[in-house]
C-alpha cells in the first residue's frame, strides 16, 4: 500500500470518526429546534388568547353566568318552577294550583339536555289567561307550553263581561349539567357569533321572580333532591 493510499484511508477514516461522534449531536440539535418551534407556536397561541381573555368585560360576564343559571339551571328546576308559575299567575289575578309533575328526568342524548314534565290548573278570565301563556314562554325557568286544555266555567251566551275558564297546562322545563371540563388550555377562545348574541339576549331578557323560601323551620326546602 502507497503513503497515498494510506493517507486517503486515514482521511475517510478521520471522516467517519467525525460522523459518528456527530450524528448524535445533529439529531440532538434537529430535536431541540423542532422542539422551540412547537413551543413558540404554543406561545403564539396562548398569548393571543390571553389578549382575548382580557379583552372580555369580567362583570357582565358574571352577570350572564348568574342570570343563565336562572334561566336554563344546571339541575332540576323544580321549586323555581313552582314559585315562577305561581307568581306569574298572580300577575294576571288567576288561581294557581292541581300540580302533578314527575321528578325524574328524560336524556336528550349526548347534548346531556333533560326535561321535566310539569302539569297545573289556573282559573280565571279567559283574556287573562291568554295573556298568562304568552308570557309564560319567556319566564325562568326555560319552559315550552306541550298541551292545553280549557274547561269553560261560565255561559257565554249570557255572561258577556268576562269569559271564566279552568286550563289544565302541561309545560317541559329544560336544564342542562355544566360541562365537567373546560377544555384544553391549547384550545381558541371560541366567540359567540351574531346570532348567538342575539339569542343569549332573549334568554337573559326573560322574566325572573325572586325565590320563595319558607318563613319557619319547616323541613327541606326541597323536597325533590
Amino acid at each position: 500500500m502507497t503513503k497515498k493510499q494510506k493517507f486517503y484511508l486515514q482521511i475517510i477514516g478521520l471522516i467517519l470518526i467525525l460522523i459518528i461522534a456527530i450524528r448524535p449531536l445533529a439529531i440532538k440539535l434537529a430535536d431541540n429546534l423542532n422542539t422551540r418551534s412547537k413551543l413558540t407556536k404554543r406561545l403564539t397561541g396562548l398569548e393571543a388568547k390571553l389578549n382575548t381573555l382580557k379583552g372580555i368585560d369580567t362583570v357582565l360576564i358574571d352577570e350572564r353566568v348568574k342570570r343563565m343559571e336562572i334561566v336554563f339551571p344546571s339541575v332540576k328546576p323544580i321549586v323555581p318552577l313552582m314559585a315562577s308559575l305561581s307568581q306569574l299567575a298572580s300577575d294576571y289575578n288567576l288561581s294557581f294550583g292541581g300540580i302533578s309533575l314527575s321528578p325524574g328526568s328524560l336524556s336528550g342524548g349526548e347534548t346531556g339536555l333533560n326535561d321535566l314534565r310539569f302539569g297545573f290548573l289556573v282559573g280565571g278570565d279567559f283574556g287573562k289567561i291568554s295573556q298568562f301563556l304568552k308570557a309564560l314562554e319567556n319566564t325562568a325557568p326555560l319552559m315550552k307550553i306541550e298541551e292545553v286544555g280549557l274547561t269553560i266555567k261560565t255561559n257565554p251566551l249570557f255572561d258577556r263581561l268576562e269569559t271564566i275558564v279552568s286550563a289544565d297546562i302541561k309545560v317541559a322545563a329544560y336544564y342542562q349539567a355544566p360541562p365537567k371540563t373546560l377544555g384544553n388550555i391549547d384550545k381558541p377562545v371560541k366567540l359567540l357569533s351574531r346570532n348567538e348574541e342575539i339569542l343569549l339576549n332573549q334568554l337573559v331578557s326573560f322574566k325572573t321572580f325572586p325565590p320563595v323560601l319558607p318563613q319557619t323551620a319547616v323541613g327541606k326546602e326541597n323536597l325533590f333532591e
